[in-house]
């Protein structure tokens, strides 16, 4: 299993070398991921092409929140694709 205490990953440190479109859909009420880390995972986007989004209330695996946040996908990749 991934373990944020044992990995080096740190999404904000590999995302720049990711220059393809990115879309960013942040939960707002993850315990896991903060606002601050999510901004700071947008900010530093590789690509040219990134759209960020926060889910109001959005626990870590969107219950409740699916619906809204398939509609964020379907049309970001709508006007891309």
């Amino acid at each position: 299993t991934w373990s944020g205490l044992s990995s080096p990953a740190r999404l904000a440190d590999t995302l720049p070398h990711v220059k393809v479109p990115t879309l960013i859909l942040h939960a707002t009420a993850d315990t896991e991921i903060r606002i601050a880390q999510a901004r700071e995972i947008r900010d530093n986007s590789g690509s040219d092409d990134v759209e960020y989004h926060e889910l109001k209330g959005a626990p870590h695996y969107l219950e409740g929140h699916r619906k809204p946040a398939l509609e964020i996908v379907v049309d970001w990749l709508r006007t891309r694709f």
